[in-house]
């Protein structure tokens, strides 16, 4: 922990579909390196599910993972 960014996965309850796998960008919050980090809250799950919706994500379709990684993206903007 420490040296990739912290990465999360969504799946949609009961189904067996495409699974959402997000980089954050910043370090795991329990890092032993000591870098910046921010804990992975409710609603910036919530902001990236709508984000990974509108990209083509469908959770109930059979395929391999869909990768998002935040960390190059200018659409999502840091939480207030």
């Amino acid at each position: 922990m420490g040296w990739t960014p912290c990465t999360y996965a969504v799946e949609l309850e009961g189904a067996s579909g495409t699974v959402l796998v997000v980089h954050t960008g910043h370090a795991h919050p329990g890092n032993w390196l000591v870098l910046p980090s921010a804990p992975v809250v409710p609603s910036d799950v919530a902001r990236t599910i709508r984000l990974a919706l509108s990209r083509g994500w469908n959770p109930q379709a059979p395929g391999p993972p869909f990768m998002l990684d935040l960390s190059k993206d200018e659409d999502v903007s840091p939480r207030p």
